[in-house]
């Protein structure tokens, strides 16, 4: 049915996407495979890139997969394109959508204590955050937040009780 071997398809789909390419779109252009044989070529791919040294490898996230510098190239990368930061503030704010999402500006206001109108714009600027028309409009995170933290989903976010252990309650 395919003119060019399925691992390398898959591969060039993943290399073209521009963030994570999700594994039912992988499906709709390869319909006679399953997702377990999707993970599973995507296994042999990581094997060869490994095996021949390759500063990339493949990975998961946001329900699909993506291409990612190996640890060891960061500095590199780091020194073409600094990667951009955000403030506490951003964070805290980017927190509260992750965990208590989707949320408006005023529940976001009354957790944190303050205005968080410049974070907002931040989050939404780096495409961190979505906002959901409507009155009042409300804030949930995006797919590129999933991708830029490696998450698949939201459950993946450490359990709040942790962090209370670690650091003690707020």
């Amino acid at each position: 049915m395919y003119t060019r071997n399925v691992r390398e398809i898959i591969e060039a789909l993943i290399f073209s996407s521009d963030g994570a390419l999700e594994i039912k779109d992988i499906l709709k252009v390869l319909p006679g495979i399953s997702e377990n044989e999707v993970e599973s070529m995507v296994n042999e791919l990581n094997k060869i890139y490994d095996e021949t040294g390759r500063s990339f490898m493949i990975t998961r996230a946001s329900n699909g997969y993506m291409f990612v510098s190996r640890d060891g190239y960061t500095q590199y990368i780091k020194a073409l394109m600094p990667p951009f930061r955000l403030s506490r503030a951003s964070l805290e704010v980017l927190a509260v959508i992750a965990y208590k999402g989707p949320c408006t500006k005023q529940d976001i206001d009354l957790i944190r204590g303050v205005d968080s109108s410049s974070s907002l714009k931040t989050l939404v600027h780096h495409e961190l955050v979505n906002v959901i028309a409507g009155r009042p409009l409300r804030y949930v995170t995006s797919k590129k937040f999933l991708e830029v933290f490696g998450l698949n989903s939201l459950s993946e976010l450490p359990d709040l009780d942790q962090f209370e252990e670690l650091f003690g309650k707020a």
